[in-house]
């Protein structure tokens, strides 16, 4: 049998953003950002980033906007440019004391994200600030995933079909976490329903059934998924 991609704790995208704006909406988010509010600084890091609304895509301006939105007080920039810190990624240097110490913070406000990313440190561990703990995992994925955070819901899926962090393998459990991760338009979610499906894990194996969520997944950006159709044919 093959081995097919799940959308597991390797890969997955910092941030999941629907973004869509247009005409003169495009001018009112630029406005509001150079006037310094924070949300339309972290909406038009967005914007560029993707090329959205009639913007160019310009890696340099979403990194700016990113920054500046990071450094007004929104929290979903901050998670970003905390993730990039921690790996000196994306024109960001490498600080983890203060990345660790800035996800901590916006966790312990219950940001979502945030505890989903204090989650991912404790799966792997981070040397000298994390040792890791799948139990602490668990926990922080658990409370992102109440707080609607679609790849926190991901990651809790994942560790009940693994049965890892302490929980006993439950493949219901597992699929109704990435159910509300597809209800968020998850595309890490979809791929895994379509995983699950193709093994038979907890449903009837049917191969048309993964290949179906495997192409949705596709249609919203998983790389892992068009990975597995590619296996698949």
């Amino acid at each position: 049998m093959k081995n097919f991609f799940i959308a597991s704790l390797i890969g997955l995208s910092v941030m999941a953003t629907d973004i869509t704006a247009a005409g003169d909406s495009v001018d009112l988010i630029i406005n509001a950002a150079e006037s310094g509010d924070a949300e339309s600084q972290y909406f038009l890091a967005k914007l560029y980033g993707t090329g959205a609304g009639d913007l160019e895509k310009d890696k340099g301006k979403a990194l700016y906007w990113l920054k500046k939105a990071s450094d007004a007080g929104n929290l979903d920039a901050q998670c970003e440019v905390a993730v990039y810190s921690l790996h000196g990624k994306e024109g960001h240097p490498a600080d983890k004391a203060k990345a660790y110490a800035m996800l901590q913070e916006n966790a312990r406000q219950k940001h979502p994200a945030s505890m989903r990313e204090m989650g991912r440190l404790f799966d792997r561990g981070l040397a000298g600030f994390v040792t890791q703990d799948e139990r602490q995992a668990f926990n922080w994925f658990l409370q992102a995933a109440e707080a609607d955070d679609s790849l926190g819901a991901v990651y809790l899926g994942y560790y009940y079909e693994m049965g890892k962090g302490g929980v006993k393998q439950d493949y219901a459990k597992a699929m109704t976490w990435y159910q509300k991760g597809v209800s968020q338009l998850e595309p890490a979610a979809m791929n895994n329903i379509g995983v699950m499906y193709y093994y038979g894990k907890g449903v009837a194996r049917d191969i048309k059934e993964a290949e179906r969520w495997w192409q949705m997944a596709v249609k919203f950006g998983s790389q892992d998924a068009q990975r597995n159709l590619d296996a698949l044919h």
